[in-house]
């Protein structure tokens, strides 16, 4: 994947949305089938782990966020200052 240098912040904030989307998905999956299948689920194990891909997901989407727009001003910044 190749960045177009003017629109860094942007394409590491939408992967990281994606990247973050699927991770809720499978995350909630988890957390739902957890419910259901009670055979696997003795001492919470897919409860707990379903709950940490959610909360990791989440960090990831907040430092993709943070990383795109320190990029965006960086760059605003760096080209006013020429």
């Amino acid at each position: 994947m190749r960045m177009n240098k003017g629109h860094e912040g942007q394409e590491i904030t939408k992967m990281c949305k994606w990247m973050a989307s699927v991770g809720l998905i499978v995350g909630t999956a988890l957390f739902l089938l957890s419910f259901i299948a009670s055979a696997y689920n003795r001492d919470f194990f897919l409860t707990i782990v379903s709950l940490g891909i959610i909360g990791a997901s989440m960090v990831m989407f907040g430092f993709g966020l943070f990383m795109g727009l320190l990029m965006e001003t960086y760059r605003c910044n760096s080209t006013e200052n020429v």
